[in-house]
C-alpha cells in the first residue's frame, strides 16, 4: 500500500481547492449581492458589497492561479463593453464623488474575472436558480405574515422596496425557467417556475409581471419554433394581443402611478436638451430633476392633474432616459454598440443570459433596476456568458502581482469606507436617541465632513443634525453643499426652516416658494409662507396665503393638513377681530 506524503496530500488538497473555488465564490458573491440593501440599511453600507466580491473574486483568481498566468481575449464584445464602461469612468472623474470611479473599476474587473475563467456556467445556473426559489420563498414568508419587516408594503425581500425584490425574482427566473424544459424532475422545476410568478404577483410589481409573461413567451416561442412554424401568425398575433391587453391592464390597475410616470418623463426630456451630446454628468439627475419640475408645473404646460400627481422624484423610471440624461448622445451609442456585440455573440436566444438580458432591458423601461447591486451582477454575469463568433484579436496575459495589487488597492477603499458608514451609523443612532447632538458626536461628525466619502445623505443628514440643535448657519452651508448633488423638496423645507430661524425673509421666502413649486400639492411650503409674512408683517399676502390654504384642493387627507388649515383659520379670525 502506497503511503502519501504529506506535500502530496497538500497538492491534491490545493488543486481541488483551486477548481471549486471560482464556484464557492460565485455562491458566496450572489448570496452577499441579493442581501446588498440588508446590509445597507442595517450597516449604512451602500455599494460597499461591490468591494467585498471584487476582493472575494481576485482572492479566488489569486489562489486558483497562484502559479498560471489569467489571459484575456480581446475581441468586439470585450472593446464595446470597456469602451462604454471607461466613457463613463471618465464622466465619473469630473464629479466630486470620487467613489464612482471606484465602483465602475470593480464592475470592469468582474466582467474580465468572470469572462476569461474556464467557468463552469451549468453550475452557476443552477445557483441561481436555487437562490430564485430561496429569495421568493422568503417573500412568500413575509406575505403571510411568518417574518415581520418594517414597511408598508407587504412583501420586499431583503431590499428596500417591491421594485428591488422583483427585479432580482425575475432575473433568476429565465435560469429556472431553462432548467425546467429539461432534464428530471420537470414537474417540480415548474412548480418552483410557478411559485416566482405567484411571488412577483404578490409584490405588485406590475413591471415584474408583465416583464415575466414576455419572457415566458419568448422563450417557449424560440424552444418549439420549429412546432409552431405552421401556426405562427396565428400565435405570434394571439401573444401579442394577450402583452398587448395585459399592458393596458397594468396601467388601469394604478392609473395614478401611470400618470405621474408620465409627468416625470415629460419634465425628464427638458433636462436633455442644454447638453445633448455629451450629457449632464454622472448623478446629475437627482440635482437637476426637482428644479426643472418646478419649473415645468409653473409653467402654461401643465395642467391641474399634473400638480396633483408630482411628487419628490429621485428617479426617472426609465434606465435610457436617465443614461440620454446623464451621459448623453455618446452614452446611447456606446451603449447600442454593446447591444450589437451581444447579438454578434454565438448564444442561442432560447439561452439564460440572453433572456436575462431580455428582462433587464423590459424592467429597465418602466423602473430604476440599476439602482440595485444584483443587476449590475446579473448583466455583468450574463454579458461574461457570452461567446463571440469571430477569433479574439488579441490575448494578454496577467500576473500573479498584478492580482495582488488591485486586490490591495480595493482592500484599501473597502475599509475606509466601511469605517466611515459604520462611524455614520453608530453617531446617527446615539443623536436619535439623545435627541440631538452632544459636543462629541458633534466633533466627530465634523471630522467625518472633512473625510467625506462622496455619499449625499451623509451631508443632509449632517445638516439635518445641525439644524436641530439650532446651530441654523452651519446646517445652511452643509445643505448648500448637498443642493449640488441632491435637489429636492425636502432640502428646499429643509433650507427654508433654517432661514426663517435666521430671519432672513427674503430667502425663506424664495426656499418656500421653490419648494411649493416643485410639488404643488403640498401644504408645508404654504404653511412656511404665511408664517413668513405674518412675521416679516407682509398682511396683504398673509391673507392671501391663508385663503389658499383654506381653499386649496388635499390631495391625501391627513392630520397635518388639518392642523395647517385651522392654523390659516385662525389667522384670518384675529385679523378680522
Amino acid at each position: 500500500m502506497q503511503i502519501q506524503t504529506p506535500s502530496f496530500i497538500f497538492c491534491k488538497l490545493r488543486q481541488l481547492f483551486s477548481d471549486n473555488v471560482f464556484t464557492f465564490s460565485f455562491l458566496l458573491i450572489t448570496t452577499l449581492y441579493l442581501s446588498a440593501d440588508w446590509f445597507m440599511d442595517r450597516y449604512f453600507m451602500p455599494k460597499n458589497i461591490s468591494f467585498v466580491v471584487g476582493i472575494i473574486l481576485w482572492g479566488g483568481i489569486c489562489i486558483g492561479n497562484w502559479k498560471r498566468k489569467i489571459r484575456l481575449s480581446v475581441d468586439f464584445l470585450f472593446l464595446s463593453f470597456t469602451v462604454f464602461m471607461g466613457y463613463v469612468f471618465v464622466c465619473s472623474l469630473f464629479t466630486s464623488q470620487y467613489i464612482h470611479s471606484v465602483y465602475i473599476v470593480s464592475g470592469w474587473i468582474l466582467f474580465v474575472l468572470m469572462r476569461n475563467r474556464k467557468n463552469p456556467t451549468e453550475t452557476f445556473n443552477s445557483i441561481l436558480a436555487v437562490v430564485g426559489v430561496l429569495s421568493a420563498l422568503y417573500g412568500l414568508l413575509q406575505y403571510v405574515g411568518c417574518i415581520e419587516i418594517q414597511s408598508y408594503f407587504p412583501v420586499i425581500g431583503s431590499f428596500d422596496n417591491p421594485a428591488g425584490f422583483a427585479a432580482s425574482i425575475v432575473l433568476c427566473y429565465p435560469f429556472l425557467l431553462c432548467h425546467s424544459s429539461n432534464g428530471k424532475r420537470r414537474t417540480f422545476k415548474v412548480m418552483a417556475c410557478l411559485l416566482l410568478i405567484i411571488v412577483v404577483i404578490l409584490s405588485g410589481s406590475r413591471t415584474g409581471v408583465l416583464t415575466l409573461c414576455v419572457v415566458t413567451l419568448l422563450f417557449y416561442a424560440l424552444r418549439y419554433r420549429k412546432l409552431i412554424h405552421k401556426r405562427r401568425i396565428f400565435l405570434i398575433s394571439g401573444g401579442a394581443l394577450f402583452l398587448i391587453s395585459l399592458f393596458i391592464g397594468l396601467i388601469y390597475l394604478k392609473p395614478a402611478s401611470a400618470s405621474g410616470r408620465v409627468l416625470i418623463w415629460k419634465v425628464s426630456a427638458g433636462l436633455c436638451k442644454e447638453h445633448i451630446i455629451q450629457g449632464n454628468g454622472l448623478g446629475s439627475f437627482k440635482a437637476d430633476y426637482m428644479p426643472e419640475q418646478a419649473k415645468y408645473l409653473s409653467s402654461s404646460h401643465a395642467d391641474e392633474s399634473d400638480r396633483i400627481l408630482a411628487g419628490n422624484t429621485n428617479y426617472p423610471f426609465n434606465e435610457y432616459l436617465l443614461l440620454l440624461i446623464e451621459q448623453g448622445l455618446i452614452g446611447i451609442a456606446l451603449f447600442l454598440l454593446s447591444l450589437i456585440a451581444v447579438f454578434r455573440s454565438n448564444v442561442a436566444f432560447d439561452t439564460p443570459a440572453i433572456l436575462t438580458l431580455v428582462s433587464i432591458a423590459i424592467f429597465s423601461c418602466f423602473s430604476y433596476p440599476f439602482k440595485y447591486t444584483f443587476v449590475w451582477f446579473m448583466i455583468i454575469y450574463c454579458f461574461a456568458s457570452l461567446n463571440q463568433r469571430e477569433v479574439a484579436l488579441r490575448t494578454i496575459r496577467f500576473n500573479k502581482p498584478f492580482l495582488l495589487i488591485i486586490l490591495f488597492i480595493l482592500c484599501f477603499f473597502l475599509i475606509k469606507n466601511i469605517i466611515f458608514e459604520r462611524t455614520w451609523k453608530r453617531i446617527s443612532l446615539v443623536a436619535e436617541k439623545n435627541n440631538g447632538l452632544l459636543d462629541n458626536e458633534l466633533s466627530v461628525f465634523t471630522k467625518l465632513y472633512d473625510e467625506w466619502n462622496g455619499n449625499p445623505y451623509f451631508l443632509y443628514n449632517y445638516a439635518s443634525e445641525l439644524k436641530n440643535v439650532e446651530l441654523y448657519k452651519q446646517s445652511v452651508n452643509i445643505f448648500l453643499h448637498c443642493e449640488s448633488y441632491i435637489n429636492t423638496y425636502d432640502l428646499q423645507m429643509q433650507l427654508a426652516d433654517n432661514y426663517y430661524q435666521m430671519e432672513c425673509w427674503e430667502e425663506a421666502e424664495r426656499r418656500y416658494k421653490l419648494a411649493q413649486c416643485m410639488c404643488p400639492s403640498r401644504f408645508l411650503p404654504l404653511q412656511g409662507l404665511l408664517r413668513v409674512y405674518v412675521k416679516s408683517d407682509n398682511c396683504i399676502l398673509a391673507e392671501r396665503i391663508a385663503l389658499e390654504i383654506i381653499n386649496k384642493r388635499i390631495k391625501i387627507p391627513s392630520y397635518t393638513v388639518t392642523i395647517i388649515q385651522e392654523e390659516a383659520r385662525n389667522y384670518l379670525r384675529k385679523k378680522n377681530i
